[in-house]
């Protein structure tokens, strides 16, 4: 082997073993916990770890948002069981220390019990939001997906977030009720968490500043997630594209005379999928999740197939056109497949991430195949190593944070890189075949 091609390989051991890494630390996540600790039964596990039975029978609690990013917490719980409640007013240290560990990563400022047998709780969160473009405030403390947060609802029967002064609420939970100014926000329940943002009272650009604020935030996510889920697919996926143009290359096949008939084989191909699937959806053969991505692959290849059959499309294809028909032709695939999944697989559909792992790195092999009878292998590399990134990165956001459960993603996502570029030979070599110039190699 070439002296360059181990260092090469010694890079690509090397990227791989970070990765690993990276992701591994599964067991550094915290338990899950709700949003609010101090609340509800946790506050009623916390008193028993210290030897205090008592029973919330309703909580809520208030956050008010400070413009530098920290934030006051007010919980109130309405206690039942006499005894506990007793033993907690008369008891100041044993009321701090409960009140104390109830709420973590905050600063316990006063834990009082009233008469009816509600204890007030007090916290000062340093680090609750941050500033952010434009003047807005952002948090992620009401989502999982930033930081390292295990997040399991909101503890609370009832929550409510005070903006900053001189500011409104910018972006909010899904369900949330606003007050008619903007300032506040109730939340009665917390399923699924986002960032939340808060703007300048009178601004009228709110809505740009939010996104500007989450992007901002999540980026650095995002791109650690692209990092640990995608690079190492990518390289297999790369790596295989790369040993199928050698194998071309090495075989020397005379492509020339399949040119013509690249359409119709694709056409037939994508038809006899579409069939397939609609036999899984009528029960004759069982495909389960798979026949929705199966019909719209199946159609998106008919329609490039039918394409392709014509003289003059194939006499005008470049390497720019190729990449174009694909790009429409993934389109064509996932709306298809979105579109038909009720009629091929019912109404309890939910769409997989499979689906992504699979229809967009089909199609690319199409222009790296291209690339590769136009003699250029290097080309061909980039295309399939860009264009798997291109087509991973809708499935970023749907993903966990490359810790915990998540990093059993990244051989799953392997092994589907290596599957679609080694069933999808005959979309490489079609594309070989149009890159084969009409007067020879």
């Amino acid at each position: 082997m070439a002296p360059h091609r181990l260092h090469h390989l010694a890079l690509l051991c090397l990227v791989c073993a970070s990765l690993l890494c990276i992701a591994m630390p599964a067991g550094a996540a915290p338990p899950p916990r709700p949003l609010c600790d101090a609340c509800g039964d946790t506050f009623e596990s916390t008193a028993e770890s210290h030897g205090v039975s008592v029973t919330v029978t309703h909580s809520n609690a208030t956050v008010a948002v400070n413009n530098n990013g920290s934030a006051t917490w007010v919980v109130h719980n309405r206690l039942s069981n006499a005894e506990g409640v007793a033993r907690l007013r008369a008891n100041e240290s044993l009321r701090t220390a409960i009140a104390d560990r109830a709420m973590w990563d905050t600063e316990l400022l006063s834990a009082n019990v009233s008469g009816d047998g509600v204890i007030t709780l007090r916290y000062r969160e340093a680090d609750f939001a941050q500033q952010s473009v434009g003047g807005t405030v952002r948090t992620g403390e009401f989502t999982e997906a930033y930081g390292y947060r295990n997040l399991d609802g909101l503890g609370a029967d009832r929550l409510v977030v005070v903006a900053p002064d001189g500011m409104r609420v910018g972006r909010s939970i899904d369900g949330a009720t606003l007050s008619d100014d903007g300032q506040r926000m109730t939340l009665t329940e917390l399923n699924d968490g986002r960032v939340v943002t808060f703007v300048p009272q009178n601004t009228a650009i709110g809505p740009l500043l939010s996104l500007l604020a989450v992007g901002t935030l999540l980026g650095p996510v995002m791109a650690m997630k692209a990092l640990a889920y995608i690079t190492l697919p990518a390289a297999v996926f790369t790596l295989l594209i790369g040993a199928a143009a050698g194998g071309v290359d090495w075989l020397d096949w005379d492509l020339k005379q399949v040119r013509d008939s690249a359409g119709i084989v694709f056409a037939g191909v994508g038809a006899l999928a579409a069939v397939l699937s609609l036999l899984g959806a009528a029960g004759v053969i069982r495909l389960g999740g798979t026949a929705a991505p199966l019909f719209g692959g199946g159609t998106a290849l008919f329609v490039c197939g039918i394409a392709l059959s014509q003289q003059r499309v194939r006499e005008r294809t470049s390497y720019r056109a190729v990449v174009g028909g694909a790009v429409v032709g993934a389109g064509i695939a996932l709306g298809v497949t979105i579109a038909a999944a009720p009629m091929v697989v019912g109404d309890g559909f939910t769409f997989p991430v499979s689906t992504l792992l699979v229809l967009g790195p089909a199609f690319v092999l199409l222009p790296a195949g291209y690339a590769v009878g136009h003699g250029n292998r290097r080309l061909a590399m980039k295309t399939a190593a860009i264009g798997f990134v291109l087509s991973m990165l809708p499935v970023l956001p749907i993903l966990p944070a490359p810790f915990g459960l998540g990093v059993l993603f990244i051989p799953v996502a392997t092994a589907s890189a290596a599957a679609v570029a080694i069933g999808g030979l005959p979309i490489f070599l079609a594309g070989v075949s149009l890159g084969v110039p009409s007067s020879g190699r």
